[in-house]
């Protein structure tokens, strides 16, 4: 559920390497209780973005706040409110998965880590491979152990990243369904390249292309900015004709199908003004049935495609 309260506020960060600048002046904000996509091509500083916010990486300039305070690479404290799952999970091989678990808990202060530990490897799944050496389990297994090392010790802030890359389906719902339960008493903030799984879990997103941030906000918001004119599908009997609407403006049929005995019309017009209402009153008194009106919205990938300029 959104909050109007800033949990994490990003302000003119930068992060320069010898010959290069991986992030250069960028700015966004992530709510309470949102699951916050973080998205970009291979290389935009996806990653490196979320190394300075988890206090792994220092910043070269600008200003990272976390639950208020700065965050900075030697703070302890900080480490306990923000739980990490990185792209590739800083799992001890050679360790059973009870113990590293109880060892993460122990590192972060739990009170009671066995029966944080327990708690973690049943919802994760884990209580079949408790006993097991994490390094001979599959990748699967892998990516849930990095997610529960980084929930063991409930911090209120998480960072995931790619956390269901490369996995089976059955295992990525899983996953999304135990993320989307951790975004009822955290804040998430989320990155992958699968953009159906952001638009599924996330409420809010940042785009970030070249070192530099293209959009951030309500998905809605975005696709509000992003969308040329209003556009809407209207749906009416095959025996009926779709009557002139030039009343309302200017505007272009996208596209015209029949599926069974209903013609379905795309039309984009180039006024922004939701005409949904009006053109359902209009309709009814021109004696036309109708049987669909919905408002199109692009799809995130158009968004993502627009802002990384993939697509012309």
């Amino acid at each position: 559920m959104n909050n109007s309260e800033k949990i994490l506020v990003v302000e003119s960060v930068t992060k320069e390497y010898p010959g290069r600048v991986a992030v250069s002046n960028i700015s966004f904000d992530v709510h309470k209780g949102s699951i916050h996509g973080f998205l970009g091509p291979n290389g935009a500083g996806k990653s490196t973005t979320m190394k300075m916010i988890s206090g792994l990486t220092p910043l070269s300039g600008g200003k990272i706040t976390l639950f208020g305070k700065t965050v900075t690479p030697l703070d302890k404290e900080l480490k306990n409110l923000v739980g990490v799952l990185p792209e590739n999970p800083p799992l001890y091989l050679d360790m059973p998965v009870e113990e590293y678990l109880r060892f993460v808990a122990k590192l972060h202060h739990v009170k009671n880590p066995k029966e944080a530990t327990e708690k973690v490897m049943q919802d994760l799944s884990l209580l079949e491979v408790r006993k097991r050496l994490i390094g001979n389990l599959s990748k699967g297994f892998k990516q849930r152990v990095g997610l529960a090392q980084a929930v063991v010790f409930d911090a209120p802030f998480l960072i995931l990243d790619e956390p269901t890359n490369g996995l089976d389906p059955q295992t990525v719902v899983e996953l999304r369904e135990f993320i989307k339960k951790l975004s009822e008493t955290k804040t998430i903030l989320f990155s992958s390249h699968i953009l159906s799984e952001v638009e599924h879990l996330c409420d809010q997103i940042t785009i970030i292309h070249q070192g530099t941030i293209r959009a951030s906000g309500p998905i809605q918001e975005i696709q509000r900015r992003v969308r040329k004119g209003f556009s809407v599908i209207i749906g009416i009997p095959a025996v009926e004709k779709l009557p002139s609407l030039s009343k309302f403006g200017a505007y272009e049929v996208i596209k015209e199908e029949s599926v069974g005995d209903e013609n379905f019309y795309e039309l984009s017009f180039e006024s922004d003004v939701d005409l949904r209402g009006e053109l359902a009153r209009f309709l009814i008194d021109e004696k036309k049935t109708l049987l669909t009106l919905q408002n199109v919205s692009p799809e995130l990938e158009d968004i993502f495609l627009k802002m990384t300029e993939l697509k012309k």
